[in-house]
């Protein structure tokens, strides 16, 4: 399995959107809440260097892989957590 990093932080409101629709995915879509997720508010974390390329939040790494970034929707989150599973 791969490993999802969601960079975000608190007050962002495309953040709380992303945030929001993977606690939905993981209640509508019980499979789903295996897939291994990390959250790292770059606020909240001491000493936090972003890892290249990174511009914007929320950002999606699987593994060391920039996979999306910005404004994403409920859809695409969900595509990335199935293929993680894989």
């Amino acid at each position: 399995m791969a490993q999802i990093t969601l960079y975000h932080f608190e007050g962002c409101p495309a953040c709380g959107d992303a945030k929001r629709w993977i606690r939905e995915l993981q209640k509508e879509k019980p499979e789903l809440a295996k897939a291994p997720l990390r959250m790292i508010d770059v606020h909240q974390t001491p000493d936090f260097k972003a890892p290249a390329p990174f511009m914007y939040v929320p950002t999606f790494f699987v593994d060391d892989r920039k996979v999306l970034e910005g404004n994403v929707s409920k859809d695409k989150i969900e595509y990335l957590m199935r293929s993680a599973l894989q």
